[in-house]
């Protein structure tokens, strides 16, 4: 094989230790050692056995904990869903009851709801001037304005309240009721405003009417206003 000097290039015959040209040093070739395969010959007759195949990876099997903790998650979701319904059903039978026995009477505009205890009353006062609240009698001549009203819980709760007017004085109003009560009435007068009590009940089972009179500047009238607690109030 040819070779070349590694100083100047020039080609050296085989064998020759020193450049002809520039005199350096030819290095020596190194033998080529061939690859042998060193794995030993199978006998004649003989195969050889294949190479095991790596077995795949073991399925991980899911925890029994995660699986009980989700069915008992299921199990509560269930049983809200089942409540919520109840509810709902519960309280739409409810809601059909009470507007079954709910009476309205547009007419007197009063309402009435039946309760274990008692039923319930409430509503306007009628238009048309009564002859008493609470059994006190209302003032003669005096006309009922609007804003009157009532509230009821059968007989163990009763409040009402009706406005009059009148063309009389205040003083011949409180005047009127000093006569018809005398030393039952309890008076309480503050700058021209009087307040009247009459009380006929007991303190486990009051019976208060309280009349309250005062001049009106803007009609020039005497208004009076009638308010009732206890007993049952005469309508």
């Amino acid at each position: 094989m040819a070779q070349f000097c590694t100083a100047c290039g020039t080609p050296v015959e085989e064998g020759l230790r020193f450049c002809s040209q520039c005199g350096a040093a030819i290095a020596a070739e190194e033998p080529t050692v061939a690859n042998v395969n060193l794995e030993p010959s199978p006998e004649p007759g003989v195969t050889p056995a294949p190479a095991p195949t790596p077995a795949p990876p073991a399925a991980k099997s899911s925890s029994p904990i995660l699986k009980i903790v989700i069915i008992v998650v299921l199990v509560f979701v269930l049983l809200g869903i089942a409540g919520i319904a109840t509810c709902a059903y519960v309280a739409y039978r409810m809601k059909n009851k009470v507007t079954e026995q709910i009476k309205l009477d547009e007419d007197k505009k009063t309402i009435e709801i039946p309760t274990p205890g008692g039923t319930i009353k409430m509503g306007e006062s009628s238009a048309e001037t009564p002859t008493e609240i609470g059994g006190v009698p209302v003032y003669p001549g005096a006309k009922a304005l609007s804003g009157g009203g009532h509230f009821s819980f059968g007989d163990k709760f009763q409040i009402g309240g009706q406005e009059f007017a009148t063309d009389d004085s205040v003083d011949q109003v409180v005047a009127f009721y000093r006569d018809k009560y005398g030393k039952d009435l309890n008076e309480v007068q503050s700058e021209g405003h009087y307040r009247l009590s009459i009380n006929s009940g007991t303190q486990q089972q009051p019976h208060i009417v309280t009349i309250d009179v005062a001049a009106d500047a803007d009609s020039g009238k005497t208004k009076v206003v009638m308010t009732h607690l206890g007993g049952k109030e005469a309508q």
